[in-house]
């Protein structure tokens, strides 16, 4: 797999639909699941709401943030293929300014491929 196949650029829900059918990763705070676990609405580092749908339900609990990477779908939601826990204390907003920074200048913060836990 090429660097360009395995880059996930980190985002918020702005950002999402720049990034149609292409594989993200995306930090935010569980707001709950739904559909019988095969569904998290995530409130992202830019405040926005944002659906998150699993291929099969959720096995194990998920912490208050976790971080998604999966492929943006056309509505902006996004096919999770893989699900951190990122614990029940994190700041979001730190971690939107991070976002906004490694957006302005991609080539000094090139996005690499980073195994994560699969759910």
């Amino acid at each position: 797999m090429s660097a360009a196949e395995s880059s996930k650029p980190r985002v918020n829900t702005s950002m999402l639909s720049k990034h149609i059918g292409s594989r993200v990763c995306l930090v935010g705070k569980n707001l709950g699941v739904m559909k019988g676990g095969t569904s998290l609405n995530l409130e992202a580092s830019d405040k926005q709401t944002v659906t998150a749908n699993f291929p099969q339900p959720l096995r194990d609990p998920l912490d208050t943030y976790v971080e998604l990477l999966g492929k943006v779908e056309n509505d902006c939601s996004i096919s999770v293929e893989r699900i951190v826990n990122f614990g029940n204390d994190f700041d979001l907003d730190v971690y939107n300014e991070v976002i906004q920074i490694t957006s302005k200048f991609p080539s000094l913060f090139p996005q690499e491929s980073q195994e994560q836990m699969q759910y």
